[in-house]
């Protein structure tokens, strides 16, 4: 009779679970056995193979060289199992409905990613919610959002999305004009406190002849010749619509993060529409 004839996987799974607990007890708790069956157990193996395994010493136990070889033989044979079942499981399919906050135009940018996100996941259903508001994560009004924020709030983890850089754009008419153009802003309070300020500094004389909470429609209206306005640089490049505004100057340039609830961190279908939040956004970015 060959050796490995004399043993299997089980023999191999008791001395690994001994190299590794170096006590009876605990070895039989990573076994889920009786701990009084180890030393049965270890005295038969011995028996068949012929050979001395385990050295017992006050608190504890001390492999023996045959002993040793046979844990190397049981980590190869355990990768090899875990390697050749690992193409074979499949992982449960994603499926349920994910909510995704985000501002309009994020969305907008993000369209592509998340259309072959749903044709990945066909069981995935995505709830789109754009929107200038802090929908609460604990409350659950929204899953994963997308903020503009230097760093994530407590309870909230996440991944940091490239920095959103707007700029400062006229329709083609508006471009030379001097001080006094009209200008397209926010109703928000955040918006007024910070974009009409910014207006003003550029343009004292300014004219705010509308008001609109929506990046995407700002865009429109400015294409059509209403006013300038402070707009996402990417959004622009991305619609050749949009390719008729000329860029005046710079604008501020904002952090951005994906979030969700700690307790949704390890939920798989959160965790590709995250991915799939900063893959889109990422690749936007580079085009």
């Amino acid at each position: 009779m060959r050796p490995s004839e004399r043993l299997d996987w089980d023999d191999l799974k008791l001395i690994l679970a001994l190299a590794e607990a170096r006590y009876v007890n605990r070895a039989a708790e990573k076994l889920r056995v009786d701990q009084t069956t180890i030393p049965r157990r270890i005295r038969r193996l011995e028996d068949r193979l012929d050979l001395k395994l385990v050295e017992r010493i006050k608190g504890g136990i001390v492999l023996t060289p045959a002993a040793d070889a046979l844990v190397r033989v049981a980590r190869a044979a355990e990768t090899g199992i875990d390697d050749a079942l690992a193409t074979q499981v499949l992982a449960p399919p994603i499926s349920g409905t994910v909510k995704l906050s985000g501002t309009d135009f994020m969305l907008d940018l993000l369209s592509a990613a998340l259309a072959d996100l749903q044709k990945r996941f066909p069981e995935l259903v995505l709830e789109l919610k754009p929107t200038n508001d802090y929908l609460s994560l604990d409350r659950r009004e929204t899953d994963v959002a997308i903020r503009q924020a230097d760093s994530p709030n407590d309870g909230l983890v996440g991944r940091r999305l490239p920095e959103i850089p707007l700029g400062v754009y006229a329709p083609p008419e508006l471009a030379d004009a001097g001080n006094g153009k009209p200008w397209l802003s926010w109703t928000l309070p955040r918006g007024i406190n910070e974009i009409e300020q910014l207006i003003l500094r550029l343009d004292p004389e300014a004219r705010i002849v509308a008001r609109v909470d929506s990046m995407m429609a700002q865009a429109r209206l400015c294409a059509h010749g209403m006013g300038c306005a402070f707009l996402p640089k990417r959004f622009v490049a991305a619609h050749d619509e949009l390719s008729a505004l000329v860029l005046l100057k710079d604008g501020p340039t904002y952090p951005a993060w994906v979030v969700t609830h700690e307790e949704l961190r390890h939920v798989p279908r959160v965790k590709e529409v995250m991915a799939a939040v900063a893959i889109g956004l990422s690749d936007k970015q580079k085009g």
